[in-house]
């Protein structure tokens, strides 16, 4: 494998995972490969699985780096840029947005809580175990049946029950929805869903369709896949210097002028790039 040749695969969730676990995937990085990416904040919590050397996570807002191994994380309100030196692989399960809230876990983007926490002890063995013999496919079956056994479904009549097919459906609709429009959909007042939201996922119902919008306006400029942070840069570049009215910028990225421009600066600075 040469030292540029990054592998990804994608795995669907295995059976009993439908409605926790939205996609797995497996990332390989050989010896001397370095790998940069953006982690977008799409709405959806991750569980990661990390063997071989650690890598980093860079907030390009401070420059400020934290390690970055196997975690549960719940919904992200930014982009980072995530930095990975191999010879290393990670298996990664992305979330439903309420998956964690039905597993009870309580878990920030950027306050990671350890897997074994969440899924016991065990699992993070055995994923490592499989990922090691190069059995990708049964990692990714492993994680999803244990994410999916801790699981447990919402309460009929709950917010929780409310909630889960309303969030779905923003990410579904790109985000270019209103909190009010939310509320209404869950047939719960906009202060109950503000409340509800901030309990289920961590971040504000306005939070999560700002996260949502910028992901899906990233997600039109690079395609599926890993997010590398160069297209990003090229993207927020081209659409600040197109000239579009502030209301339209925030509408359809989640960001302001201003807060786009910082992401700009912050990602060229990461990426030791001319701002």
């Amino acid at each position: 494998m040469a030292p540029d040749q990054v592998v990804y695969h994608r795995y669907p969730p295995p059976p009993g995972a439908h409605g926790i676990v939205d996609h797995l995937w497996v990332v390989r990085l050989p010896e001397g490969a370095v790998e940069r990416e953006v982690l977008l904040p799409d709405g959806h919590g991750l569980v990661t699985v990390a063997v071989g050397t650690p890598g980093e996570r860079i907030d390009p807002l401070t420059l400020e780096r934290t390690p970055d191994g196997s975690a549960v994380r719940g919904l992200a309100d930014r982009a980072v840029v995530r930095e990975q030196r191999g010879p290393a692989v990670r298996l990664g399960a992305q979330l439903d947005p309420v998956a964690l809230a039905r597993m009870g876990v309580h878990a920030a983007a950027h306050e990671p809580v350890a897997l074994t926490t969440v899924l016991g002890d065990g699992v993070e063995e055995d994923c490592a175990s499989a990922l090691g013999q190069g059995r990708d496919a049964d990692a990714a079956y492993v994680l999803g049946s244990a994410l999916a056994a801790r699981a447990v479904p919402p309460p009929v009549g709950s917010p929780l029950e409310a909630l889960a097919p309303v969030l779905r459906s923003v990410i579904e609709q790109r985000g270019l929805v209103r909190a009010a429009d939310l509320a209404r959909q869950a047939d719960l007042s906009v202060a109950v869903l503000h409340r509800e939201v901030v309990e289920t996922l961590g971040v504000t119902p306005a939070a999560f369709l700002a996260a949502v919008r910028f992901s899906a306006f990233v997600r039109d400029a690079v395609g599926p896949g890993p997010v590398r942070p160069g297209d990003v840069l090229a993207a927020l570049r081209w659409y600040l210097r197109a000239g579009y009215p502030p209301r339209e910028v925030e509408r359809f990225t989640g960001l302001g002028h201003v807060e786009l421009r910082r992401l700009e600066a912050g990602l060229a600075a990461a990426l030791g790039v001319a701002a």
